[in-house]
């Protein structure tokens, strides 16, 4: 992401935005930490005073600055007034023109998962970087939550797509019966039976399987004597 010296946001890439959740065109033109607060719900947030530090750091000494992972929840685009937990590791550069400070880019890995956690971690240890308890646990406590978020999302989907396979099986058994039905009545062979729903499904503008749940219906349906 690109940002001019009064930290505005100019430009985001697409990886930009999707990882955090947001569109190109709705970042653009916006000031940072307007577009990216501190979650108001979190009383230990640093992420902006952080990030604010790191590119304070970037832009007076006019060389990359590489954030510690940091802790920085951002909002969720489908409830505004919900936080979702993210930890990240963040990089800022300086652009320099003629000597002449001229924006900032702004990058950002998302660590993600403990796996990711612990190996950022050990990098960090290995150059003498050291972590209070409360940070840590503030840090591990994202990653948990992201987690269950993950595992709630994917139970969800596999929910949804057990749904689908057992309508499709449902469907398939109703459409079978109904060609049975309709073989035995008028007697034609199976691909007769699915033509003749087919054109009575084109015909009255309703799908197959209803079609084919009226036919066996009516068949099962006591005749009057």
């Amino acid at each position: 992401m690109l940002l001019d010296p009064s930290l505005r946001i100019r430009a985001a890439s697409a990886a930009y935005a999707s990882v955090t959740l947001r569109e190109r065109d709705e970042l653009c033109g916006q000031l940072l930490f307007d577009a990216f607060p501190d979650n108001p719900g979190d009383p230990q947030a640093s992420g902006t005073t952080n990030l604010a530090a790191s590119l304070e750091t970037a832009m007076r000494g006019g060389r990359p600055h590489n954030m510690w992972i940091q802790r920085y929840d951002i909002r969720d685009p489908d409830s505004p007034d919900k936080f979702l937990p993210k930890v990240w590791s963040p990089s800022n550069a300086p652009l320099v023109d003629h000597g002449e400070l001229i924006g900032v880019v702004h990058r950002v890995k998302e660590v993600a998962g403990f796996e990711h956690l612990v190996s950022v971690l050990a990098r960090a240890l290995e150059t003498g970087r050291s972590w209070s308890s409360a940070e840590l646990l503030h840090t591990l406590a994202a990653v948990t939550d992201a987690e269950k978020e993950r595992h709630s999302q994917r139970e969800r989907a596999l929910a949804i797509e057990n749904e689908q396979l057992q309508a499709a099986i449902d469907t398939r058994d109703l459409i079978g019966q109904a060609k049975g039905m309709l073989m035995e009545r008028f007697n034609i062979d199976s691909v007769g039976a699915f033509n003749l729903l087919v054109r009575l499904s084109q015909d009255t503008n309703t799908r197959v399987e209803q079609i084919a749940r009226k036919v066996v219906e009516a068949q099962r349906r006591p005749q009057s004597s």
